[in-house]
């Protein structure tokens, strides 16, 4: 038998490539539908496939993976095209396609990238650096591709995204900067979309969010494998990226949890409290547990979350144990911590509108008593100080100038530096006399000369307030 010769052989591979560039410039011509377009490359696969038996150099086989590879990308767009206008032909908007039909494309994804890492790894002598640097332009097409589909489809998970990503992941001669780039836009495309979850209203999908998270987690894990020092700043921008990703996945993981446990302590309050009778004392503890830990785990890392435990203990102390006191110390922090970090939907919010009527009633409350145990306090004294309180309203009614002379003649004060005589020859002198009279009479620096002097301050005080705001208005 005859050996046969290596450029005839390297002739029939590039025979066949050309066949079959004839045919995919063919299909990808507009205007063609699905079908015809499908059998067109699937056509001039065959004929890649057939020079790629044929092929005898690096070279050859170069250039039949990258063909294969560029060929199975254009099936995968061709067959994602046609869902997507099937989904809107059938008036289905932005657009909702099945999770198995959009499957369809995850072997021609992998097909795709498989082809294109041998022809990486084939033409990696025999070809120009602008050759692989093409190949390499096609992978970082491939990953804004898949980025872009994911932002038209209505799938959770993004799963064109997690196919480029494991495809790369898969592929041993994919460069590790370009797999970088596909975890890192992989991540955050889960990232931002469990963000969305929990950010809704009350009715947020925390444990949706948690799979979400964990899955970010997870694909970090795995791009934190590929982390070398490299003075390259596009791969050290990439795992800059990827660290701080880990960090608010992190974060974002005890967040979930914490509102994950406030509403399992919605839910054991809500159970406690069927039988208004009889409270199931075991489940309010373990709702006050559930909150407890949910203000454990975000603290220093959310403060609305934080914030809202803080106003389920609260609740359960105000509502069920009637411990107003310690109630009102959780209120009091939740509204602290909202007012920090206060943002529209925060204000809009029940939980901080009950919060902060809470505080607000507390602090009236506590106000109220003040105020009665201090009319209590100088009861006594009003009333043996009733005559003398009575003459110094008359003297308020004649004016400034009367009340002055009232007060510093019949009502000297005991310390000789305050006892003074008050200058009224001016309405200034007036004005200035009143605002001394208050600084010497005020109750609170009459604490010293027993309880009907300091009942007897506050009264001259309240008077010559009332005379000094004549002087304030406008006008006067």
């Amino acid at each position: 038998m005859s050996l046969s010769n290596p450029s005839s052989s390297s002739s029939r591979s590039a025979n066949l490539r050309e066949r079959g560039n004839v045919l995919y410039r063919q299909a990808l011509q507009p205007g063609l539908c699905v079908p015809v377009q499908r059998s067109r490359l699937l056509k001039a696969l065959e004929s890649y496939e057939a020079a790629l038996a044929a092929s005898l150099t690096a070279e050859d086989r170069a250039s039949c993976h990258k063909n294969i590879g560029m060929l199975q990308w254009a099936l995968c767009k061709s067959e994602m095209n046609h869902l997507l206008q099937h989904a809107l032909n059938r008036g289905e908007g932005k657009v909702h396609v099945r999770r198995e039909d959009v499957s369809r494309c995850k072997v021609l994804i992998v097909n795709a990238v498989d082809a294109i890492s041998k022809a990486l790894k084939h033409g990696a002598e025999p070809k120009p650096a602008a050759w692989l640097d093409g190949l390499k332009h096609v992978l970082k097409q491939m990953i804004e591709w898949a980025s872009e589909q994911t932002s038209v489809l209505s799938l959770s998970h993004s799963p064109l995204l997690q196919y480029v990503t494991c495809a790369f992941e898969d592929a041993v001669d994919i460069p590790a900067k370009l797999k970088l780039l596909a975890y890192t836009t992989y991540v955050d495309a889960l990232f931002k979309e469990a963000l969305c979850k929990r950010l809704t209203d009350g009715t947020a999908d925390h444990l949706a969010c948690l799979s979400l998270l964990h899955d970010c987690e997870m694909h970090l894990a795995r791009a934190s494998s590929y982390f070398i020092v490299d003075p390259d700043e596009e791969r050290k921008s990439l795992q800059k990226q990827i660290q701080d990703l880990e960090c608010s996945v992190k974060v974002h993981i005890c967040i979930s949890e914490a509102m994950k446990s406030i509403g399992l302590g919605d839910i054991c309050l809500s159970s406690a409290l069927l039988d208004e009778e009889d409270i199931d004392m075991e489940k309010v503890k373990d709702a006050l547990d559930y909150y407890r830990y949910a203000s454990l785990a975000t603290r220093d890392l959310d403060m609305e979350a934080e914030a809202i435990a803080m106003s389920r203990i609260g609740k359960v102390y105000s509502r069920v144990l009637a411990l107003p006191e310690k109630a009102h110390q959780y209120f009091y922090q939740a509204v602290r911590l909202a007012l920090t970090v206060m943002s529209p939907s925060i204000a809009r919010s029940d939980w901080y509108k009950y919060s902060l009527e809470e505080v607000k009633a507390h602090q009236e409350a506590v106000a109220n008593n003040e105020r009665n145990k201090h009319e209590r306090d100088r009861a006594s004294a009003m009333k043996r100080l009733q005559e003398t309180v009575a003459a110094l309203k008359e003297a308020e009614k004649r004016g400034a100038e009367a009340l002055l002379k009232h007060v510093y003649e019949q009502h000297p004060h005991p310390v000789l530096q305050r006892n003074v005589v008050p200058r009224l020859s001016t309405p200034e002198e007036v004005k200035a006399s009143l605002k001394s009279a208050i600084l010497h009479y005020h109750p609170d620096r009459n604490g010293q000369q027993g309880e009907d002097w300091k009942v007897l301050c506050e009264e001259i005080t309240k008077c010559l307030n009332c005379r000094y705001a004549v002087f304030m208005c406008p006008g006067s």
